[in-house]
């Protein structure tokens, strides 16, 4: 007769393996919220490359431009608005492509520095240091023009501060202006956090009106008050500035708030055309040009940062001076108006951009237009180049640790069926195929159905504005938990002895932290950080969406502990109770 289990050795078994899912947790909590910075690059290789400035010899089309980004208004949405419309007529109704992912701030480096997302190392709203790529505002200074920005959301300016010199002003005009880094006591560079500034007591804020930078802006307002777009709009217009950057971000709160396809977001394109149109008023289009695009659109329930088409696709309306009416673009990206604005101004392209002019929807002599696409090729050769050999370097160094961290994948996996085998077979674990069946899938089975129905079909659109994808994927993760729970409970309902139900509990939890364990590791072992190399849009959901479900699971392994104890000492309450009766 076999000797029974002591109900210590199970406990001992279920202390052991909440401390590995607790191990298990942390580790890949921190993984999952770092995840989305991990994405990000300080300094991108272009931006340690010197930029290319090929002299085009192009005449200056017109007298200023004013380039204004509606942020979030999608291309269906933009139709029939007044302001809009009557540029429409004037000019080229279009449209562009924005760049995965999809997401304000990388895009807003595509327009001005015509670098896309996967080049500029601005993948995420969460970018928060000065971007050092070569940008229109630093071609228009080099060129002795006057710059300007009007805007109601600040993140603007403050993304593409320039290290402050003694000589700035002429270094400026000599485009050698470069970002120099404060270091800290080891002499490592200390980059600026121009998020932290938006709080009042944070060193970085105390520091701000003293800090060595300034804007990349001869003039630049930022006014959140309500009608302070209009009002700041219509004196930058009045002005002089050569190139004028206009921002207006109340579209894309309402498609966050509301979604793509709903009234309250139809209202604020139409307010937006209508500051616009107020603002604008004035501008001569026979010596000025307007361009306006949107930096992305935005899904019916809203979201945006995958690549859906309502997400991909923004207007593009040009009209003015140096604009062939009626023309089309062809294939045309957010990265084609930066070098499209310079042409307009007679400057050159900022050298590090991977975008085209876009000459068939300007007036240019065929001379003109052969000589802007020979400086383009000329750009192009080399910004391509350094991306090329950057991915290729990556690759190669990814795929030499990608053998011995699968290796290490497997051979965990390996240990912890052997660990298994010894603690079934010491009877503290107990693997019912009945229980596991419906008790296991519950968490894994919900947990991925809302992020694929919920979540937008595992798009990164799916996250809000400045969200982090961690923080969403743990709210379904706390839903599939619950489920789970309830699940292990109903399998174990049956059991009398807290010994047995602690030893198929250890079997659920074992199995469930084994499903959980071997998808992250696999991930952390095929597409580990940093991402010079851009995870697809599904993977990226599916990559930090499988470290959250290590941390989910490790904590489901403690309540289905902790509750199988509480259920057995209640009905152990109960017995007892009953037989004093």
């Amino acid at each position: 007769m076999r000797k029974p289990v002591a109900l210590r050795h199970v406990v001992a078994t279920s202390i052991i393996l909440a401390a590995l899912g607790a191990i298990g947790a942390v580790k890949a909590g921190l993984v999952g919220g770092d995840f989305m910075y991990a994405l990000e690059q300080v300094q991108s290789p272009l931006a340690k490359t010197s930029p290319v400035l090929p002299d085009p010899h192009g005449p200056r089309l017109a007298r200023r431009v004013f380039l204004v980004i509606i942020d979030g208004l999608r291309l269906d949405k933009s139709y029939e608005l007044p302001f809009l419309d009557e540029l429409r007529r004037r000019g080229v109704d279009t449209e562009a492509q924005s760049h995965y992912p999809s997401w304000s701030r990388p895009n807003y480096v595509s327009i001005l520095t015509g670098v896309p997302p996967v080049a500029s190392g601005v993948r995420t709203n969460h970018h928060s240091t000065p971007v050092e790529l070569d940008s229109l505002m630093d071609r228009a200074k080099a060129a002795g023009l006057e710059v300007a920005c009007a805007t109601d959301y600040d993140v603007l300016p403050k993304l593409f501060l320039r290290k402050r010199a003694p000589d700035a002003h002429d270094a400026y005009r000599a485009g050698q202006v470069a970002i120099e880094p404060d270091v800290d006591e080891d002499g490592e560079p200390i980059p600026l956090d121009i998020d932290a500034m938006d709080h009042p007591l944070s060193e970085a804020a105390i520091h701000a009106p003293d800090a060595n930078y300034i804007s990349p802006f001869d003039d630049a307002r930022y006014a959140p008050w309500p009608g302070g777009f209009t009002e700041v709009g219509t004196a930058i217009a009045q002005g002089d500035a050569d190139l004028v950057v206009m921002l207006v971000g109340s579209v894309d709160a309402a498609g966050h708030a509301h979604g793509g396809a709903s009234a309250e977001y139809r209202i604020a394109a139409e307010l937006a055309d209508h500051a616009l149109g107020r603002a604008l008023a004035r501008i001569d289009l026979n010596q000025d040009a307007i361009i306006v695009t949107a930096d992305h659109g935005h899904t019916n329930r809203g979201g945006h940062g995958g690549i859906e088409p309502e997400v991909l696709s923004v207007p593009l309306i040009l009209a003015g001076a140096g604009v062939k009416p009626g023309a089309s673009a062809d294939d045309a990206h957010l990265i084609d108006l930066a070098p499209t604005v310079a042409t307009l101004l007679g400057i050159p392209a900022p050298g590090h951009g991977l975008g085209r002019t876009l000459s068939e929807v300007l007036a240019l002599d065929p001379a003109v237009r052969d000589a802007r696409r020979a400086a383009d090729d000329t750009r192009l050769a080399s910004t391509r180049s350094v991306v090329a050999r950057s991915e290729a370097a990556a690759a190669s160094e990814a795929k030499a640790r990608r053998a011995w961290r699968i290796s290490l994948v497997a051979g965990g996996a390996v240990l912890a069926m052997i660990g298994a085998a010894l603690l079934v077979r010491r009877r503290v674990m107990r693997l019912d195929g009945r229980v596991l069946l419906v008790s296991v899938p519950a968490f894994f089975v919900v947990y991925y159905a809302m992020i694929g129905a919920a979540g937008q079909g595992f798009s990164p659109s799916l996250v809000p504005a400045q969200g982090h994808i961690a923080v969403v994927m743990a709210q379904y993760g706390i839903a599939a938990m619950v489920v789970q729970l309830l699940a292990s409970m109903w399998a174990l309902r049956r059991e009398v002895s807290l010994t047995e139900r602690l030893a198929k509990a250890n079997g659920i939890a074992w199995m469930g932290l084994l499903f959980a364990m071997i998808p992250a590791g696999l991930a952390w072992a095929l597409m580990p950080a940093p991402y010079i190399v851009l995870p697809s849009a599904h993977m990226l959901v599916l990559i930090p969406a499988v470290e959250v479900a290590v941390a989910c699971a490790a904590i489901d392994v403690a309540l289905t502990l902790v509750v199988e104890v509480i259920v057995f000492a209640a009905r152990a309450r109960q017995v007892d109770v009953s037989s004093k009766r």
